[in-house]
C-alpha cells in the first residue's frame, strides 16, 4: 500500500508571524537585519569644525565676487543719469548728491572687498576693515536717507513725521558708527586672507538696520495710503510711488532678514557675514534705481486750447519742454504740493506749477 504525504499548510495568520519571526519584515515594512536610517543628531553638521569653517569661508569668498561684480555691472550700465545731469540734459536737483554719494560709496566698498580678499602679501587688516565698514556703512545710511526724503515728502511735511524719521534715521547711524568703532581683524598666514574677530558684535547694528528701514518703509506706505484716502490715490504718480513702496518693502524684508537670521543663530564667523555684503548692495541698487525712476517720470497729460502743444513726456511751450513737476527733489517740497499744482494747471491753462523750486 503506497501512502502519499501532502504538505501541510498552515493558517495564514501563522505563516505572517513565522515570517515575522524569521527576520525578514517587521511591523514598519523594513528588513529587521537592514541598517536603520541615521538619526537628527547624528547627521548634525559641527559648523564649529575647522574644515567646515574653511569650506564655508571659501564659499562666502566666491559669493562675494559675484555679488560685488554685480554692483560693478549696474554701476557702469547707471552712469548715463549722472552724465545726463553734468551735461544740462536733466534738471539739477539738491538730491543728486546724495543719490551720488550712495553709488559712488557703494562701489568703493566693493572695490575694498575685493582688495581684501585678493592680495597675495600681509596688509593691515584692522584698517582694511574699517574702510571696508565706512564705505559699506555710509552707502547703506545715504540709501535710507533718500528713504528718510521720499517719506518727508509724501507726507507733506509733518512735523511728527519728519521728527520720527529723523530719530529712526539717526539711531541707525549711531549703531553704524558703534560698529565701525569696534570693528577687529588680523592677518591669517594659512588662509593668506584677512580674518574679522567677534563678527557676532555686529549683530545689533543689523537687527536695528532691519527694525529701521522696516519703520520707514510702513511710515511711507501709510502716507500713501492716506494719500489714496484723500483722493489722490488715483493720480499717476501715487500709484508708481505706492508699487516702489511696496517693492521697496519687500526687498528689505528680502535682504535684510537674512544676515539678521544667520547672525542671531552665530553659526560661525563666514556665516555671520554671509550676507551682509549683498544686503547693502541690494539695498544700494534698490534705492538708487527707484530714484532715478521717480526723477524720470513722466505720466501727466493736459489738454490746452491755447497754443502750447500736449505731449505725454511732459509740456511743450513754445519749443521748450518742461517735466512735469517731481516730489522729493527737496526736502521742503511735497508731493501733495505738486498734487494741487496739476489741479490748478487744469483750472488755469497758462499757470505751471514749478515743485522743484517751490515756487509758483
Amino acid at each position: 500500500m503506497q501512502l502519499s504525504l501532502s504538505p501541510i499548510k498552515p493558517p495564514a495568520p501563522l505563516v505572517f508571524l513565522v515570517v515575522i519571526r524569521a527576520g525578514y519584515i517587521n511591523s514598519s515594512g523594513f528588513r529587521e537585519d537592514a541598517p536603520l536610517p541615521p538619526s537628527p543628531q547624528a547627521a548634525m553638521v559641527n559648523f564649529q569644525d575647522p574644515a567646515i569653517v574653511q569650506a564655508d569661508f571659501l564659499a562666502f569668498v566666491k559669493f562675494l565676487h559675484v555679488v560685488d561684480g554685480i554692483y560693478i555691472w549696474e554701476f557702469f550700465t547707471s552712469l548715463d543719469y549722472e552724465w545726463s545731469v553734468i551735461t544740462g540734459k536733466r534738471p539739477y536737483r539738491w538730491t543728486i548728491w546724495i543719490y551720488s554719494l550712495t553709488r559712488i560709496t557703494s562701489l568703493m566698498a566693493v572695490v575694498v572687498d575685493l582688495i581684501g580678499f585678493n592680495v597675495t602679501a600681509e596688509i593691515n587688516c584692522e584698517a582694511w576693515l574699517v574702510f571696508l565698514l565706512i564705505f559699506a556703512y555710509v552707502a547703506w545710511a545715504c540709501a535710507s536717507l533718500l528713504m528718510v526724503l521720499r517719506v518727508s515728502a509724501i507726507w507733506n511735511r509733518n512735523w511728527v513725521v519728519m521728527a520720527l524719521s529723523a530719530g529712526v534715521w539717526l539711531t541707525n547711524v549711531g549703531f553704524l558708527l558703534h560698529g565701525i568703532a569696534t570693528a577687529k581683524a588680523v592677518w591669517v598666514p594659512a588662509a593668506g586672507s584677512c580674518s574679522v574677530l567677534r563678527t557676532a558684535d555686529s549683530r545689533d547694528n543689523i537687527v536695528v538696520t532691519l527694525g529701521s528701514d522696516i519703520t520707514l518703509l510702513v511710515i511711507m506706505l501709510l502716507g500713501l495710503l492716506n494719500a489714496r484716502q484723500g483722493g489722490s490715490g488715483s493720480f499717476g504718480i501715487w500709484r508708481m510711488l505706492f508699487k516702489q513702496g511696496l517693492m521697496w518693502l519687500a526687498l528689505a524684508t528680502v535682504a535684510e532678514v537674512p544676515p539678521a537670521v544667520f547672525i542671531l543663530l552665530n553659526l560661525n564667523d563666514a556665516w555671520n557675514l554671509m550676507f551682509q555684503t549683498p544686503t547693502f548692495i541690494v539695498m544700494s541698487i534698490a534705492a538708487t534705481r527707484m530714484y532715478r525712476e521717480l526723477t524720470d517720470f513722466n505720466s501727466v497729460t493736459y489738454s490746452h486750447e491755447t497754443s502750447t502743444n500736449v505731449v505725454s513726456t511732459g509740456l511743450r511751450i513754445r519749443g521748450t519742454t518742461v517735466n512735469p513737476v517731481i516730489p522729493m527733489s527737496r526736502l521742503e517740497v511735497s508731493v501733495h504740493t505738486a498734487y494741487e499744482g496739476y489741479e490748478d494747471a487744469d483750472k488755469n491753462k497758462h499757470r505751471i506749477y514749478n515743485d522743484e523750486d517751490g515756487r509758483n
